[in-house]
């Protein structure tokens, strides 16, 4: 079959990856998805019975592309950057791929809580079995044992577990390398999802199927995914560029939370400001200790350290004696160190009381006060206070920290990202960053398989000011089963 034809079939976005003569050769195909759903009696959904959806793939080298209608995405796992682009705008975002993990870990947590609590009430019959969730979103429940159980079919196998079925493959399909077998259970584990053991089978199987149908049940009734594979293409040569776009502009009506994280890719490069940063935050604490206010000196010095990492040191012995008897600073520090609900709520009230005293635009004490909120699992109020302090402070990095974290607790796990990014960009070497740090640390060690086939990762790059999938509109989404 001559190359140029189908590839000019295949998409557009096949242009995109033959820019470079000397890329590493790559695999491309046509796939053709058809979801059935059999909803149990009395289920009312929006989602239709049937729905069949066409995407081109091209697995290259450490990275892979799809491309549904105008909407492509490249999942590049050298970087550990997720693109999307708008074909029709000519425009794209940027997330990290950390998201997609990150995201299918704490999701997996909730329906397992979510099981508990229909098994405590008495509703049994409404407990999704753990396998399935397991194989929507690919990544396991728990430590298991078991393995999967072939039946032989007519011109197929089905793949069960804990005797449920997972994966009807049939017996056609065409072998390939190791590293496009990976990238192949790569483009099924970002897209349509499928269990950990299935991907690992698809992957050690070296060949990619012509056709196979994975089996999902979800609370609402059961789901079968009917993929058909075709117009495959071997050794195309595959390279990608985002030369052909360009960051997608924010919207008028954008919302705070977009307009703070475009703030902060506007910002001058990393590092060039900090040095004069820290110079004006502790001139100014020199100016409020001179003028007797041990207090405000004292907040002037945390905004420092929050902002370019700066420690508060080099206090004269007046300084440390004016700080060790000013009182607000005796009840803020007690009250950020509260740990039951009692004394966290009592903190809340002082903290909103010195605000009112020194001033509800001072951006440490609103920082504090959403934290208070956080730890009172007032996610929403802590997230209004965390951008009312980076509108107004769009270099305190700690802030895009505690932003995340905020936005992580609700589930906005690529938004989480950007935020994290963000700060991260700005003060690399602040303590508050070694909770995600260490958190990317065991997404890497624990879902190795969602990282696969990625040279080491490049330095960060600034992160977009992109949004998120459509919460409406989530089917084959990157960024959700």
């Amino acid at each position: 079959m001559p190359l140029f034809p189908v590839l000019r079939r295949a998409s557009v976005a096949a242009i995109l990856f033959l820019g470079a003569s000397a890329a590493q050769a790559s695999v491309a195909f046509h796939v053709t998805v058809t979801t059935e759903r059999v909803n149990e009696p009395g289920v009312k959904t929006s989602l239709p019975a049937r729905a069949t959806q066409d995407s081109d793939v091209v697995l290259g080298p450490h990275y892979l592309s799809v491309r549904d209608g105008k909407s492509l995405s490249v999942f590049d796992f050298a970087t550990r950057r997720r693109h999307v682009i708008d074909m029709a705008a000519s425009t794209y975002d940027t997330y990290s791929l950390f998201d997609v993990a990150g995201f299918r870990r704490i999701e997996i947590g909730h329906r397992k809580g979510m099981a508990g609590a229909l098994q405590a009430g008495g509703l049994q019959a409404h407990v999704t079995p753990l396998v399935y969730e397991e194989q929507s979103l690919s990544v396991p429940a728990a430590r298991r044992r078991g393995a999967l159980v072939p039946q032989v079919l007519d011109g197929a196998v089905l793949w069960s577990l804990d005797e449920q079925p997972l994966l009807r493959l049939g017996i056609a399909g065409n072998p390939v390398s190791g590293d496009a077998a990976t990238a192949f259970a790569q483009y099924l584990r970002y897209t349509w999802g499928g269990h950990p053991l299935v991907l690992k089978m698809l992957t050690d199987g070296k060949r990619i199927p012509a056709d196979f149908t994975l089996h999902y049940q979800e609370v609402g009734g059961k789901v079968t995914r009917h993929f058909r594979v075709s117009q495959l293409v071997m050794d195309a040569p595959a390279t990608y560029s985002l030369a052909a776009y360009r960051p997608r502009p924010l919207a008028a009506d954008a919302p705070a939370l977009e307009r703070v994280l475009a703030q902060a890719a506007r910002l001058p490069p990393p590092g060039s400001q900090a040095p004069q940063a820290h110079l004006a935050l502790r001139a100014e604490a020199e100016k409020l200790f001179a003028a007797e206010k041990p207090f405000e000196a004292f907040l002037s010095m945390l905004e420092d350290h929050f902002s370019t990492g700066e420690l508060v040191d080099k206090l004269s012995p007046q300084q440390i004696l004016a700080m060790q008897e000013c009182e607000p600073i005796h009840d803020l520090t007690r009250g950020l160190l509260a740990k039951d609900q009692a004394g966290i709520a009592a903190a809340l009230a002082t903290v909103q009381e010195l605000r009112k005293q020194t001033g509800m635009e001072q951006p440490v004490l609103a920082l504090f006060e959403g934290n208070l909120r956080a730890k009172l699992g007032q996610w929403p109020a802590a997230t209004v206070l965390y951008l009312q302090v980076l509108q107004a402070k769009p270099h305190m990095a700690a802030a895009y920290q505690d932003l995340g974290d905020a936005l992580y607790a609700q589930f906005d796990a690529p938004n989480a990202w950007r935020s994290w990014d963000a700060g991260r960009a700005m003060a690399p070497s602040l303590r508050q960053f070694r909770k995600v740090n260490n958190l990317e640390r065991d997404l890497l060690s624990d879902y190795p398989a969602f990282f696969a086939d990625g040279a080491p990762a490049q330095p960060k790059v600034q992160p977009s000011t992109s949004r998120p999938a459509s919460k409406t509109n989530t089917v084959g989404s990157t960024n959700l089963p």
